[in-house]
Formats: structure tokens, sequence, C-alpha cells
């Protein structure tokens, strides 16, 4: 759910950019959508698939998944696996870098953008640093980490969609620009409420990498009210996923309504 549905929720919102203002919103997330389903489905299921047929070969791809594959390749496949691997992070960093530097600013921190990017270049370069020379293995920090992240992000999502759908009219453009316009500057209430889903669903995942990623140990507080049953389920981020959405939808239409008045 993070990382190939929630991780990329906001790139109909990216894509829009580049695209004729009067170009029809189902086609661009319908086409945003496919593009971003098929590649991830056609690996995931032959990944499982290729993990599934050699428990010797999930255990090592689960600790180093490009050495493991390295290893039962062709020699003369490594270049191209080599080049494709290579390209396809880069491509992701730069995409990550554009759109979290965007993201700083927007937060109201006063730097160019180009100061913007080196800051989460940084961010990226330390973690992937960290993974890649002192982390245990692969997969628990990585699989911790989106675990941790699909929480708030789950929440955001939730309130973003029941905002869109609330909503009867276009945002106002040059609205969103004026902090003393009519969305102002700080809405309370939405913070509020991925404040509260956050507490709530990381209450209700487990850190099943309890050595690789000792720092999330922390979660899961909410565990024995529903059962340990439910550890391995990741339940919190449906949680906050649905909590965010039901709540905002009735907390925030009257602030919608009243933004929506003056709107021609």
């Amino acid at each position: 759910m993070t990382g190939f549905g929630l991780g990329w929720i906001n790139i109909a919102a990216d894509w829009s950019r580049y695209q004729r203002r009067d170009t029809p919103d189902g086609a661009i997330i319908f086409w945003n959508t496919l593009g971003g389903a098929v590649a991830p489905v056609l690996l995931v299921t032959f990944g499982l698939l290729l993990a599934g047929s050699d428990p010797q070969l999930a255990d090592a791809i689960a600790g180093d998944p490009i050495g493991a594959l390295a290893v039962i390749l062709p020699t003369w496949i490594l270049v191209p696996f080599l080049i494709a691997a290579v390209l396809a992070l880069v491509s992701g960093a730069v995409l990550g870098i554009y759109s979290s530097g965007l993201t700083l600013i927007t937060l109201g921190i006063n730097i160019p953008r180009p100061a913007a990017a080196a800051i989460d270049g940084i961010i990226l370069t330390a973690g992937t640093i960290y993974v890649v020379f002192f982390s245990q293995s692969f997969l628990g920090p990585f699989q911790s980490f989106l675990i941790t992240l699909g929480v708030p992000l789950a929440s955001w999502a939730g309130i973003l969609i029941a905002d869109i759908y609330s909503r009867r009219r276009d945002y106002d453009e040059a609205a969103l620009y004026n902090a003393h316009g009519r969305y102002g500057s700080v809405d309370w209430v939405s913070l509020a409420i991925l404040a509260t889903a956050s507490v709530v669903g990381w209450g209700l995942v487990a850190n099943a990498f309890a050595e690789e990623a000792a720092w999330n140990n922390w979660q899961g507080y909410l565990l024995p009210l529903v059962g340990e049953h439910w550890a391995d389920a990741n339940l919190g981020v449906l949680v906050a996923l649905v909590l965010s959405f039901i709540v905002a939808w009735f907390a925030r239409r009257g602030t919608i309504r009243r933004q929506e008045t003056g709107q021609m």
C-alpha cells in the first residue's frame, strides 16, 4: 500500500502540470495509475514466483537483492542489469528530490529551489549510505521505513481524498497562494486529524525487524486491544487511511462550504 499506492498518490498532480488545462481529470488519473501499476505488478509477481521457487534465494534477496540476483544470472547480463538498476535508482531519486524539494518550500521555508533539492539530496544520500554500508540487511530497514512512513502518508491521503470529493467547485488557484485568502495559511483541523490518526495507526503496526530496525520497536502499543494476531497485518496503515477520510469528511464539510461561498 505504501510503496506502490500511497507513495505515488501525488503523481497525478505532478503530471498534470505538464498537461493542457482542458485535459479530463479521469484521463490523467487513469493513465498515471496504469503506467505506475504495470511495471510493479509484473515485477512483484515475478519476484514472488522467483522467491517462492527457492527458500534460500528468498533469504538471500531479503539481505542483498542485487547481489543475490547477480549470482544466478549469466555473466553477460550483469552489464544491462547494472545499467537498468542505476537508471531506475537515478530516475527515482531525481523525481523524489524534485517533489520533496518543492514540498519543503511549500512548508514556508524561504530558501532557493536548488538549496531545497540539496537538503533533500543529502537526506536521501545519508539513508542510502546507512542501508548499504551499516545495516545488517536491506529488507528490514526498508520495510520498517515504509510501515512507519505509511501511517501518516495514509492519513494525509484520506484527508486529501475527503477534501476533493467534498468540493462542488474547483479550487480557487489564486487563493491557494494567499495566506490571507479563503483557505488561510494553516488548516488546524486537518493537522489534528493527521496527528491523531498517526498516533492510532502507529499503535496498530508492529516492527517485524526488531534487530535490523530497533529504532521502531516503540510501535504496536495498541495491538493488545485488538489481539496480537494482527501484529503482522500492519493494520494501522489502513486504519489511518479510513479514519482520516471519515473524520475529515464530516469535520471539514462546513469549512469547505464556507470556502466555496465566494467562488464564482
